[in-house]
């Protein structure tokens, strides 16, 4: 073959393989006087986005943007005024080298919403009506049950109400106090002493079981339909459920080797690779991920250099995070008690944009242990953990690095360290 002609063809190949694909998203506004739609990449996490938000003008109930893309993914549209409100239905769909077009109308008729054009989102939509044929019968009837009983005051436990009152009397400000009534609260969720027996026998359970069912349903078909919009759904599972239902890893395991292959360099093949290794040896007994981030001074530290001979516990925790303070609070005279027998405590801060707001927050606590940082998740360490959709998490560790507790309450680790260092 000519050699000129080989080059052009290389040169066209490549042209083609980094080109960028332009989506047009345009469509009706019905019944609000909404001023701009907030556009969001699905897998950006939401501290990122609301530094950096596009914000898409509305004119004359319609509106029109164009858009770059490099690959396939699931995108969302958002109200900014739902938004700022702190309660937003979002609009997902899936760009297309083309037009999408919506009609959007007020929040309460979310249902009514449509979203045309592009193969995606044409699946997602085939899926959606599937799922609705399958299950919005038997979920209404229990959604019916657990109304009747609100109603009736015989949902929750005496227990579970009691536990309400108490946070209900604590100021909204007072993370401090309110970390051991979410503990509360999440032990009896986990094991329905939240609900009355009839609420338990009526609802709860037999609501769980359905989500059960439809879980497996929803993988089946994941399974026997390979794309984009079964990925979006596997992600989100990952990142939504997995942590705290073993279920969903199992079956996030079974079908994530198929999209892998098919996808493997698409950013949810990244994101779940990490996060299911993550999920997967971070447990007890396990070993921790070791890692290296800046201080808030800016010096690069290996983790493994700072804990190494010290039983430790590793923080992570951002200046965001009200509840990550809360906790981190709690282990203070438990750090003083202990630092010069062997025990030591690192913090990992998720932060964006920069390190004003970590500083500031320092500035204020009792944190006396070395923290590092990981800005706008460049480091992806709290994925590489597990939690990248997470509200923190501590992990204790021994001398050999094997993991020793996984969010341990202030009673359970002075217990540990009890043991370890008397």
């Amino acid at each position: 073959m000519n050699k000129c002609l080989l080059t052009f063809i290389f040169f066209l190949l490549a042209h083609i393989s980094f080109a960028q694909m332009q989506c047009t998203i345009k469509g009706k506004i019905i019944n609000r006087d909404s001023k701009h739609l907030l556009l969001r990449k699905c897998s950006e996490g939401f501290k990122l986005f609301m530094n950096h938000p596009t914000k898409i003008p509305i004119k004359n109930g319609s509106f029109n943007y164009t858009f770059s893309i490099k690959s396939v993914e699931a995108f969302e549209l958002i109200f900014e005024d739902e938004f700022e409100n702190g309660s937003w239905s979002p609009v997902l769909f899936f760009p297309t080298n083309g037009i999408v077009e919506f009609t959007l109308n007020p929040q309460n008729q979310w249902n009514n919403n449509t979203v045309i054009g592009g193969a995606l989102n044409k699946t997602y939509a085939s899926y959606q009506t599937a799922n609705k044929i399958a299950f919005e019968k038997p979920r209404a009837v229990l959604m019916n049950i657990q109304k009747e009983l609100v109603n009736a005051d015989e949902y929750e436990s005496d227990e579970f109400k009691a536990v309400l009152k108490s946070l209900r009397a604590i100021q909204s400000s007072d993370h401090d106090a309110k970390v051991p009534i979410y503990n509360k609260m999440e032990e009896l969720e986990k094991t329905y002493a939240r609900y009355s027996q009839k609420g338990k026998t009526l609802f709860a359970q037999p609501y769980d079981s359905l989500m059960n069912v439809e879980l497996k349903w929803k993988y089946d078909y994941i399974k026997q339909n390979i794309s984009i919009v079964g990925y979006y759904l596997i992600w989100k599972d990952v990142e939504m459920q997995m942590k705290n239902k073993q279920l969903v890893a199992q079956l996030v395991s079974d079908v994530f080797p198929l999209y892998q292959q098919k996808f493997p360099n698409h950013i949810y093949t990244k994101l779940i690779k990490t996060q299911l290794a993550g999920q997967q040896s971070i447990i007890v007994g396990g070993k921790y991920i070791d890692f290296k981030a800046p201080s808030i001074q800016g010096d690069s530290v290996q983790l493994s250099t700072v804990i190494q001979n010290h039983v430790a516990l590793i923080d992570f925790w951002g200046s965001w995070c009200g509840p990550c303070i809360a906790k981190s609070r709690l282990v203070v005279p438990i750090y003083e008690q202990y630092k010069d027998k062997g025990f030591t405590i690192v913090g990992i801060a998720r932060e964006f944009v920069n390190t004003d707001d970590v500083k500031n927050r320092l500035s204020k606590e009792q944190f006396a242990w070395l923290n590092l940082v990981d800005l706008d998740d460049k480091l992806t360490i709290w994925n590489k953990y597990g939690i990248s959709n997470g509200t923190g998490l501590m992990v204790l560790v021994d001398k050999d690095g094997t993991i020793l507790a996984i969010d341990p309450k202030p009673e359970e680790l002075k217990k540990i360290l009890n043991g370890l260092f008397n």
